[in-house]
């Protein structure tokens, strides 16, 4: 089992899942998030006052799949995540999920 976990910009978040549910993925949750990346991020004037900004708003998507499923899920989330005219899309991080238990006594990869 794998839990894929995905950075991705908020506006692209009705598209990224459709993406997963047009290839049977529904279980996932969902968190807001800030980060920052190699960028130096930009200067804004706020109130007459110049700020730096260097963290920016994100999604982040938890999904725990079995193995077969990690490169479809990966490979729909980057097609639909997507975005025009920006440099940093998001990131996915693959991590290793060594057992998932429901709170019924139920584990392994039937509970997800």
């Amino acid at each position: 089992m794998k839990m894929i976990m995905a950075l991705i910009e908020p506006q692209k978040l009705p598209e990224v899942r459709q993406a997963l549910y047009d290839i049977g993925v529904q279980g996932m949750t969902v968190s807001s998030a800030m980060g920052c990346s190699r960028d130096d991020g930009f200067k804004e004037s706020y109130r007459g006052v110049d700020v730096d900004m260097y963290l920016f708003k994100k999604v982040r998507l938890e999904i725990a799949v079995s193995d077969d499923r990690v490169e479809p899920v990966v490979e729909a989330i980057c097609r639909s995540a997507r975005m025009e005219l920006q440099r940093n899309h998001g990131m996915v991080f693959i991590y290793e999920l060594c057992d998932a238990v429901q709170v019924t006594g139920e584990r392994g990869v039937s509970v997800l």
